[in-house]
């Protein structure tokens, strides 16, 4: 025969399972429940013995079982049992949690309570029971890393977020967050965007695509990092998307080092090995200290621009001459580029001038066909548009006909000012590109090739013209 007291213990959990739907049922007056463990604060957690600090966001959760006896709720408070699979919570902050339903039984003098002791449970769990660290045997490391994970990854996947490209409302399981700054885009967008750049080469832009992202800095621009080639992976990117960008990016940093030296074998022409840049042996075990490290050597980079180039040293003595090809593991010297002489030879410095028929032929078609930067001395070539141009590497403001730097603030005033007569009224010209139409006179040291160019022409027109006629 059924008592007022059952009636009460059966209203209080069929209540309780309304609010929570995963409560279960096992018996007529017991239940249990999994509780989520997700700090504000990611808990530092140690490893032992290898002393490993990981901060971790999502715990295993808390299981809590309630077993209400016939006197609950006048007479007796609720068995609960407290546990956490595996074992991660400390057994002396279990019993603390437990003695507190028996106190909040006491508070609310014989009435229901379970709906309060659950609230309880799941506020203590947002600051880890009061834990503000742990220390935990090295055992448990790997299941709880990749709880964590998968509970991140499964929260995401059923939120929905506002991609900040296209602005459209996409699961999270169609999403993705950037590491460093949490910004929410598509992967769709994200995957265009970040192939398109690498195809293109311009790697120095594969970063967050928000406006707000970026360290501000004393000069008022923002230091934005690039992403890593682990993150890349993780979008996902193709692995040859991802070898491209770190090749590119490696390569990039490399040629803007004066003091990288190159093999003088002219099939070759390799960087020397140094540790500052590493081959690329596999872009799927670069980790964020890889992209870390190549960040500390930019900074370091900027900072030697800001107070001048500097010179490559010639005058290095003994062993510091010597310098390994890292393609063909060619030995050379660094001052004569020759085969490694050994360190107690002198040598000279070899004539810059000295240049192969390939670089010469190089050299030439780049002083013909494009526009160096005046910041940067990049060489620039126009494929369409106007003639107001922005560095690809240094983004300075430059005239493409006349190579003059121009004031970001007004860039297009160079072309509208009668004085400067090489360019007054030619911000259009040669939209298609050089390609296109090319034919148009430049100036500065392009100018210069041009015109030298043209008399080198008609200096051997001249010249066939007065053969031909002696014949």
């Amino acid at each position: 025969m059924a008592t007022a007291a059952d009636d009460e213990r059966t209203e209080e959990l069929e209540t309780l399972q309304s609010i929570y739907p995963e409560l279960v049922l096992d018996e007529p007056f017991a239940a249990h429940i999994e509780l989520l463990v997700a700090p504000t604060t990611p808990l530092s957690i140690t490893f032992e013995p290898a002393q490993e600090v990981h901060k971790v966001a999502y715990l295993p959760p808390l299981r809590l079982k309630i077993d209400l006896p016939i006197e609950y709720p006048a007479e007796a408070p609720p068995n609960v049992e407290l546990a956490a699979s595996p074992s991660w919570l400390p057994s002396g902050t279990v019993d603390k949690l437990v003695k507190e339903a028996h106190s909040l039984w006491e508070e609310y003098s014989g009435g229901q309570m379970l709906f309060a002791y659950i609230s309880y449970l799941q506020e203590a769990a947002e600051t880890t029971f009061g834990l503000s660290e742990l220390t935990l045997p090295n055992s448990l490391k790997d299941e709880l890393l990749q709880y964590s994970k998968r509970m991140k990854r499964e929260l995401f996947d059923k939120e929905t977020f506002d991609c900040e490209v296209c602005l459209e409302p996409k699961k999270g399981s169609v999403c993705y967050r950037m590491e460093r700054c949490s910004h929410v885009f598509c992967v769709q967008c994200l995957q265009d965007y970040l192939n398109n750049c690498i195809s293109e080469g311009d790697v120095n832009n594969v970063k967050c695509m928000s406006a707000d992202c970026g360290k501000p800095m004393p000069n008022g621009k923002k230091k934005e990092r690039l992403l890593s080639p682990k993150e890349l992976l993780q979008i996902p990117l193709s692995l040859q998307a991802v070898e491209r960008f770190a090749k590119i990016k490696r390569k990039k940093k490399i040629e803007a080092d004066p003091t990288i030296i190159y093999c003088p074998r002219s099939w070759c022409q390799g960087a020397m090995r140094t540790d500052k840049y590493p081959k690329i042996k596999d872009v799927r075990e670069m980790d964020d200290s890889d992209s870390e490290a190549e960040e500390e050597v930019e900074t370091t980079s900027e900072e030697e621009q800001a107070s001048g180039p500097e010179k490559r040293r010639v005058g290095t003595s003994g062993m510091d001459r010597l310098a390994v090809c890292e393609d063909c593991t060619l030995a050379f010297c660094k001052v004569c580029l020759a085969s490694w002489h050994g360190d107690f030879v002198r040598c000279e410095p070899r004539d810059k001038n000295q240049l192969t028929e390939e670089d010469q032929a190089s050299l030439n078609y780049i002083m013909r066909n494009t526009s160096p930067c005046p910041t940067c001395s990049v060489p620039c070539q126009k494929s369409f548009g106007c003639n107001h141009m922005t560095c690809f590497q240094c983004k300075s403001h430059f005239c493409y006909l006349c190579g003059a730097w121009l004031p970001p603030e007004n860039p297009y005033g160079h072309f509208g000012n009668p004085k400067n007569k090489g360019c007054y009224n030619r911000l259009m010209d040669m939209v298609e590109g050089d390609m296109g139409n090319g034919e148009a006179q430049f100036g500065g040291a392009r100018g210069a090739e041009q015109i030298a160019d043209f008399w080198e022409q008609e200096a051997m027109r001249i010249q066939n013209e007065l053969n031909a006629q002696d014949s």
